[in-house]
């Protein structure tokens, strides 16, 4: 965060791919921090320009915000660069959402992800202007910034056109971007009609990556790179559909029906030989063995090892 950026240059936005993480556990649920720093260092050095840390695929409304911190605090220690780490600091209590952003802005981490507040139904626009502007005018350092997180499944309802042109008003220099993770492609397309080249938008949504692309995004977050990081990252520098269609696959062949964020624990959990990534945080429960059994069936289809050493 130490370099001035303006919202209305296209190059603010974080490039390529970033990974959203998820998240290995101790048997005793707490986050295994050793195994946590040694899964980023990885993907990292396996095509992932970044890591988003503790949005909702990483089970990040699951943590205090001391496991946040925490998590953060190790992986500086452990010479992560701040510069590749975008932290979501999305939380109940606008107090938290201050306090976990403001330890991540003392960090120097590339930005922070933060949805809307979750907990109210039908919460006005008026309201969410005040959250944002609450939490940007109480953090001392005024060089750091934000991207709003579109998550309609978790926030009941869509962040409102009208909010995100009004806060690009307020805090141009401090809006790097919007990443939807709707998994709608009609929602993704017109957040990019309404606001490119003014802001960057980004999709959470591996199976639209490439279409979004095409409109001109510089990136994408993506909860299956934690198996393909390489594949992935060509997908998206290469515009490569090959490498598109075989992410989808894994996304529909083996994932399939099942929760998603289990479901891909346990493929890494297959991947690396370790029973312990199967391990999820409440309320979000493990897969049954007949699900286990059905993606191991699957996986068999596709040829790669857990040191992820695809074509």
């Amino acid at each position: 965060m130490a370099t001035e950026k303006n919202v209305f240059n296209l190059n603010n936005g974080f490039t390529d791919l970033w990974t959203s993480v998820l998240t290995p556990l101790n048997p005793d649920l707490s986050i295994d921090l050793k195994k946590y720093t040694s899964h980023v260092k990885n993907l990292l050095a396996n095509g992932s320009k970044g890591v988003s840390i503790f949005d909702p695929i990483g089970e990040g409304p699951s943590f205090s915000c001391q496991e946040r911190r925490s998590v953060l605090d190790e992986l500086i220690s452990e010479q992560i660069p701040p510069s590749s780490i975008l932290v979501c600091t999305t939380a109940a209590s606008v107090e938290d959402v201050r306090e976990l952003t403001q330890h991540a802005v003392k960090h120097q981490v590339h930005a922070c992800l933060i949805a809307p507040p979750f907990f109210y139904d039908k919460t006005s626009n008026q309201g969410i202007l005040n959250f944002y502007g609450h939490i940007i005018n109480s953090i001392s350092d005024k060089n750091w910034f934000i991207y709003l997180h579109n998550n309609p499944a978790v926030t009941c309802g869509a962040l409102p056109h009208a909010v995100v042109s009004e806060l690009l008003r307020l805090y141009p220099n401090h809006i790097s971007g919007i990443v939807d993770a709707s998994e709608n492609l009609s929602v993704t397309t017109e957040l990019v009609r309404s606001f490119l080249p003014n802001c960057m938008v980004y999709t959470q949504n591996e199976k639209d990556i490439l279409k979004v692309m095409e409109l001109k995004s510089s990136g994408a977050l993506s909860m299956i790179a934690n198996l393909l990081p390489k594949q992935v990252s060509k997908a998206i520098t290469h515009k490569s559909s090959a490498h598109a269609m075989l992410a989808n696959d894994i996304l529909e062949l083996v994932i399939g029906h099942h929760p998603k964020i289990p479901a891909c624990k346990t493929v890494l959990s297959m991947l690396h030989h370790n029973p312990q990534w199967l391990l999820i945080r409440p309320p979000l429960v493990a897969l049954g063995k007949d699900a286990v059994a059905d993606i191991a069936k699957n996986l068999k289809k596709f040829a790669f090892d857990h040191e992820m050493k695809l074509p």
